[in-house]
Parts: C-alpha cells; sequence; structure tokens
C-alpha cells in the first residue's frame, strides 16, 4: 500500500517553534544528525529551514520557484557513484547530508518540502517520464493547479520551471504521490490505475526509511 503513514509522518521532521518561525528543529534531533552524518549536514538543514520561514507565507508560484532553486543546487551524481548501487531512493536528510543524487532525489526532496509549506498533495506528483534526449527514464515533479490544467515541470534537468507542453525533450509515462496514481499525460492526470499494478516497493521502502529517521 502507498499510503502507509499519514503525511504529518512526512513532515514531523520539523516541529513548531514560535508563531514567527514556524518550522524548527528539535535539538536532539539535531544532534543526533551531527552524530551520524556529515559536518555541512547541520549547516544544510538548518538553510532549508531558514527558507521554509521565509517562504512560508508566499504564494505558491514563489515557493515552487524557491523550493525548485534550493535543491537545483545540489550536484548531478548517479546512485552507482553516491551510493554504490544501481537504483536507491534516498531521503530529503540523506540527499542533503551527501550534496548530491539523482533525479529521484531531487525530486522527493522538493515534493516534501512544498508538502510541508502546505501545498495539497492533490496538487504535487512525483512523475515518470521518458527523456527523449538520453533515452533513458527520468523523474520529475509536477504541479497541478487543478486536476484538469497542464503542470507545471520541476525538474534538475530543465532548471526553469515550464509546463508540461513546453518539454518537449519529455514523454509523459505515469505519476503517483501517497495516494494515487495515475497514467500520466501533457493535460490533466490522465486515467486513474489500481493500485498493486504499478511496482512501487522503492517508495514505500523510502516512507519506512523517513519514518527510522524520526526515531
Amino acid at each position: 500500500m502507498l499510503k502507509i503513514f499519514t503525511i504529518t509522518l512526512f513532515l514531523s521532521f520539523f516541529t513548531l517553534f514560535n508563531a514567527e518561525d514556524k518550522f524548527s528543529i528539535d535539538e536532539k534531533l539535531l544532534i543526533e544528525i551531527q552524530k551520524h552524518y556529515s559536518k555541512d549536514a547541520k549547516e544544510k538543514i538548518l538553510n532549508l529551514i531558514s527558507l521554509l520561514n521565509n517562504i512560508q507565507t508566499k504564494d505558491e508560484q514563489t515557493q515552487l520557484k524557491m523550493i525548485n532553486n534550493y535543491f537545483n543546487e545540489i550536484e548531478y551524481k548517479k546512485d552507482v557513484i553516491v551510493w554504490n548501487k544501481k537504483d536507491y531512493w534516498a531521503s530529503r536528510l540523506e540527499f542533503l547530508n551527501q550534496n548530491m543524487g539523482d533525479c529521484e532525489d531531487y525530486v522527493i526532496a522538493k515534493y516534501f518540502s512544498l508538502r510541508q509549506l502546505g501545498i495539497s498533495e492533490d496538487k504535487l506528483f512525483l512523475t515518470y517520464v521518458k527523456a527523449i534526449k538520453y533515452k533513458q527514464s527520468h523523474m520529475v515533479l509536477t504541479y497541478y493547479k487543478d486536476k484538469n490544467s497542464v503542470p507545471l515541470v520541476l525538474d534538475n534537468i530543465e532548471k526553469e520551471i515550464v509546463s508540461a507542453t513546453q518539454r518537449k525533450d519529455l514523454r509523459p509515462v505515469f505519476s503517483f504521490n501517497g495516494e494515487k496514481i495515475y497514467m500520466a499525460k501533457q493535460r490533466g492526470l490522465g486515467k486513474e490505475i489500481p493500485k498493486g499494478k504499478v511496482n512501487l516497493k522503492k517508495w514505500t521502502n523510502l516512507i519506512l526509511k523517513i519514518k527510522r529517521e524520526k526515531q
């Protein structure tokens, strides 16, 4: 099942601090991060918290742009280089710690950050596409103003956010989030796919890993 935990679990990395700074981090968790991750991980996490606080009251378009830009500054590297594995889905914490990753890692980090800012889950989807130029599978984050709209594409290859109809280099395959899976298309969400018809074991494993990081 995709919806193993509620979205509140995903967002529990940060805790409420005060009215002015909505996002902060528990000091004990920060100490644990310093013990188990690189010395730069603390700074990167605090920078992300600062960004979230700065844009929490901005409109969604601004939030999309700022989060997209923030994570796109991280260096692209294949999983075999970063993790010595062919395909590995890193959590946002792992991605920030390594300061490098592949397409899924950018999408995961952007997705949870935007959800944390309050953007509705039915607007955000992790979307598999075929990158025509590179002749390979790729993942992007798509944002739908409504279910029938042309989505905006947040990508680490083409760093500017543009509509899906402008991305002639991408061929959509399917989209999913914590709730549903859809056959992807350039306008609207497409036909819903019954759960169990698509293997999303890596997504399930990712959610379990995020849960462990909170303990």
